[in-house]
């Protein structure tokens, strides 16, 4: 479990912060901060890290893409559909049983379920790291810093 933190925190040590340059006008300095850890069941085992893609109505699965890791309100079963291209699944509602939980299992992709309000503190790109062994789920919200040239 230690050389695990260790290697989460080197994640968010290399990846802080980052600069995006938008032309001569601003530049952009973003951190990933303010780590909150909501607690849930376990749906499939593993953990894994991403952005976050918060998927409240069947056109937010257009959103997700390769890496990501959707955060949804109930585990239907459209989301078998976007379930390949994603890091990991975490969900309010919902449990092991639920169909794209059991998919995650047969993909071997980290899930955690029954986690309330999971919806409402997640934003699009908060960094998320879901752990399915121990059914949670830590955010790193995004503090974004913008500088005049």
């Amino acid at each position: 479990m230690k050389a695990e933190s260790v290697q989460y925190d080197r994640f968010f040590e290399e990846n802080m912060p980052d600069e995006e340059d938008h032309g001569n006008k601003e530049k952009t300095f973003v951190w990933y901060l303010n780590e909150e850890i909501m607690h849930g069941n376990t749906a499939s085992l593993g953990a894994a890290t991403g952005r976050a893609v918060v998927i409240k109505k069947d056109e937010d699965m257009l959103k997700v893409k390769d890496g990501f890791v959707i955060i949804c309100k109930t585990a239907s079963p459209g989301l078998v559909s976007v379930l390949a291209k994603a890091n990991a699944i975490a969900a309010e509602n919902g449990g092991q049983a639920a169909l794209v939980m059991r998919a995650a299992r047969a993909c071997g992709i980290p899930a955690a379920a029954g986690i309330p309000g999971l919806t409402e503190k997640i934003s699009d790109g908060d960094i998320v790291r879901v752990d399915g062994t121990n059914g949670t789920v830590a955010i790193k919200k995004r503090i974004i810093l913008r500088q005049l040239k």
